[in-house]
């Protein structure tokens, strides 16, 4: 991808990203950022807690009235239930969630920050959205550098599109030539 580089332009702009990084396998394996695991572990152990208070209180009910007893061990499961199901959506939902942030993109790659570090070699499923238009363009990338910014504590990826489709590639390159040339407009009006 070296020579290709070299003959498409690039820009920076602001781009909507989401990405998930992917296993060796090229397969998602459910990673999760480590806040959000700590979060997630500590609501973990907050639920165990009332259910190991709520087991209590049912044993001493199911004596005196057992069908109430039997009635909230229904709703403790019932909300476990959704619990669980709210848990799974949230990690979903933050894998794949957008983020609207500056880029520096050609047709073959782009840099960003982000505040996780990749390996080097590390595989992405990627999801772009450009703006004004709203188009969507989903592919591949590897990282082919990640560096830890001084002071911030992020982390600027560079990555390669792979298996790119020709019709995303195209589409990408219209979107960046009409950038670059509004971007040169702009910067002839001031």
């Amino acid at each position: 991808m070296s020579d290709e580089r070299r003959r498409y332009f690039r820009i920076t702009e602001r781009v909507g990203v989401a990405y998930e990084l992917l296993g060796a396998d090229g397969e998602s394996h459910g990673r999760v950022p480590e806040q959000q695991q700590e979060q997630v572990a500590s609501l973990l152990d907050d639920i165990e807690a009332l259910d190991g208070q709520i087991l209590h209180e049912l044993e001493v009910m199911s004596g005196t009235n057992p069908q109430i007893a039997r009635l909230v061990s229904l709703f403790n499961q019932k909300l476990e239930r959704v619990v669980n199901h709210v848990l799974m959506d949230n990690q979903l939902v933050s894998k794949l969630a957008q983020k609207l942030q500056e880029v520096n993109i050609s047709a073959c790659g782009m840099g960003f920050f982000s505040d996780e570090a990749a390996a080097e070699g590390a595989l992405l499923r990627l999801e772009l959205t450009l703006y004004p238009d709203k188009k969507t363009l989903n592919t591949h990338g590897k990282v082919i550098a990640c560096e830890l910014e001084a002071g911030s504590g992020r982390y600027y990826w560079r990555v390669d599109f792979e298996s790119m489709s020709k019709a995303h590639q195209e589409v990408l390159i219209q979107h960046i030539v009409r950038s670059q040339s509004q971007q040169l407009k702009n910067k002839l009006k001031y």
